[in-house]
């Protein structure tokens, strides 16, 4: 296996705790970052969210959302910068990873570069019905207005209110 060419961090993580078919307040966002020099055939890097189990060892049903979003930066669609999910909701309960794929698009088809794991997500009724951003959730999400993610401080300051 070759060695790895990227790393997935997340910029702002799912919520602890979120009830069941209520959407994410704030949305997922994902850093890619290329280590040293990546191949030169990917064309285009996408990322795609599943739903595993709280161990992580087996898919999960319920995810609905916008689950596949096309890596961009400042400079358009690139070799690093950020994803976002939004909005993603989980429907039913029990407790759950976000799993977040990268995958790059090349001449030769689609190839799996990296994974990366959320916390555990508990989904249960008594959760709050919205999610309030911490201090460095909004610093984060501040800085990531210039990133070409259609993020505002409009939606910032709405998050903040929700």
């Amino acid at each position: 296996m070759a060695g790895r060419e990227f790393t997935l961090s997340f910029e702002t993580t799912p919520p602890t705790a979120v009830r069941p078919g209520f959407p994410f307040t704030i949305p997922v966002v994902i850093s890619v970052n290329p280590i040293g020099t990546p191949a030169q055939n990917a064309q285009a890097l996408v990322v795609n969210a599943s739903l595993r189990d709280e161990a992580c060892t087996g898919a999960a049903a319920g995810l609905s959302g916008n689950l596949t979003a096309s890596v961009r930066s400042r400079a358009d669609n690139a070799k690093s910068g950020y994803a976002k999910f939004s909005p993603l909701a989980i429907s039913q309960p029990g407790k759950f990873r976000l799993r977040v794929m990268l995958s790059a698009a090349s001449y030769n088809g689609v190839v799996t570069k990296e994974y990366v794991d959320s916390a555990v997500i508990h989904v249960h009724a008594g959760a709050a019905a919205a999610q309030q951003p911490t201090a460095a959730q909004v610093a984060r999400l501040q800085r990531l207005t210039a990133e070409n993610l259609d993020i505002s401080a409009a939606d910032i300051a709405a998050w903040q209110r929700a």
